[in-house]
């Protein structure tokens, strides 16, 4: 079976060409810029207005799905919801320090009781000139429209504190995808984001793993891991919140608003979602096993953009996604553009011929070339097949590319370019392929990002 976290993968596929762009210098601090918008009030401290723009608008689009979830779609806030962007990583750290001692550092995104208020670190971090390029990025989207939800509950629900975790991820993480999804113009299992969520509950289906719907009302998943928890009850809620079975949810969530909080609150909840959600398992578990999640995303951050794929790294792992839909035969083709934007290494990497043996990397960077890499499994090591300057791969300027694979043979194209390769092993059938993005050089603030831009992959 095919690992899911390599480990030298991560750390190291395939840093090149040392004199690419290191991480660029960040703006100074700006004026906080605030944006209100109809239910919501934004707080950026960068000094992008475009950003800021971008970030009410979406967030704005929480407290309406949320309201008519728990039956009261005509309910206003009593004053706007109160969401903070940070811009770099450093001041969202600063502001969780005041507000919860640290203990929501790792996360780089939270919303917070007392203050009812949401944070959110913009991630992956970027240089300004990614961000012109690419505006806000689609993980910091999701998590603003994720937090936002949660500040939406606490306004709604007096006794929010006592929800159960099916309600709490369930409802914040399927309105997160209601609103992403919508800007994208796509549907979830397009995404590589939700497409993984639904792939890990999926799994659990088809092994015969799927918890009773009592452990899952009951918050009794602790066996599972823990990105596998948050999965299962995004596939949980979203299956509830469609069909007709919108009614009971809607009645259950009624019900969780209505009732007094306390220490009888989560008996009272669980045997009434018990007895309104019990008879749904096997309609839940066959609905799991018709999901087709299209991609599987190891590391992030890949996220469409009309008929582009943005990838983004953090500073300190590669970026990759695979695609699920491996084209047949053994022979591939891949064509686009490649717009290589500053940061980290400045290196996006093209990824094919996953088996349980390894696969091929080409390693395109930015002002340097690229070079074609042979991954070993076994062995858990790298090979350098071919290396190649390429004067044509300019950063930040998008250059036509073309890869064209057939058994052991392999074409390169940059521009007017082109190079003829041997691979050491011929491609299986049928051929796999991903998308990645090299995290930054030791110490960077940034990993590498880009765009791929009009790909089309096929035979």
């Amino acid at each position: 079976m095919l690992v899911r976290s390599l480990t030298s993968l991560t750390l190291a596929l395939f840093a090149l060409g040392s004199s690419a762009p290191s991480a660029q210098a960040q703006t100074e601090v700006a004026a906080p810029l605030v944006r209100s918008g109809k239910f919501t009030q934004l707080h950026y401290d960068g000094a992008d207005a475009a950003l800021a723009d971008s970030a009410i608008a979406v967030v704005d689009q929480v407290w309406p799905l949320v309201a008519a979830a728990f039956g009261v779609p005509d309910a206003k806030p009593a004053k706007p919801l109160q969401i903070y962007l940070y811009r770099e990583i450093a001041g969202y750290e600063a502001a969780e320090a005041q507000l919860t001692g640290g203990s929501l550092k790792r996360n780089l995104a939270m919303a917070h009781h007392a203050s009812r208020s949401a944070h959110v670190a913009l991630q992956p971090p970027c240089t300004d000139a990614a961000l012109q390029a690419i505006g806000l990025p689609a993980q910091t989207l999701l998590l603003l429209a994720w937090e936002t939800t949660h500040v939406a509950r606490f306004e709604l629900c007096a006794n929010f504190e006592n929800h159960p975790a099916w309600l709490v991820d369930g409802l914040a993480s399927n309105v997160a995808q209601r609103v992403t999804c919508k800007t994208w113009g796509i549907e979830p299992a397009q995404a590589p984001f939700w497409a993984a969520h639904a792939r890990d509950a999926r799994a659990l289906a088809l092994e015969g793993k799927l918890p009773s719907i009592a452990d899952l009302l009951g918050d009794k998943l602790d066996a599972l891991d823990w990105h596998v928890r948050y999965g299962l009850r995004e596939q949980w809620f979203g299956f509830l919140w469609s069909g007709s079975r919108q009614t009971k949810l809607a009645q259950s969530l009624a019900f969780a608003r209505q009732i007094g909080g306390g220490p009888g609150y989560a008996e009272q909840l669980l045997k009434h979602a018990t007895q309104a959600f019990e008879s749904r398992s096997g309609e839940f578990t066959k609905h799991l096993t018709k999901l087709q999640p299209q991609w599987d995303e190891v590391f992030r951050s890949l996220a469409p953009r009309g008929k582009d794929w943005v990838q983004i790294a953090f500073p300190t792992s590669n970026a990759i996604a695979w695609n699920l839909a491996p084209v047949a035969g053994s022979k591939l083709s891949a064509k686009g553009k490649l717009h290589i934007l500053p940061g980290g290494r400045g290196q996006l990497n093209f990824l094919f011929g996953r088996t349980d043996a390894g696969f091929y990397s080409i390693a395109f960077v930015a002002d340097y070339g690229f070079t074609v890499l042979a991954y070993d499994s076994q062995a858990d090591s790298w090979t350098r097949v071919h290396d190649a300057a390429a004067p044509n791969l300019k950063l930040d300027t998008p250059t036509p590319f073309e890869v064209v694979a057939n058994g052991d043979d392999l074409r390169v194209r940059l521009a007017e370019q082109s190079w003829d390769v041997k691979l050491p092993r011929k491609l299986a059938s049928p051929v796999t392929w991903g998308l990645g993005a090299q995290a930054g050089p030791e110490g960077s603030a940034t990993g590498s990002a880009g765009v791929w831009l009009e790909l089309v992959v096929g035979k």
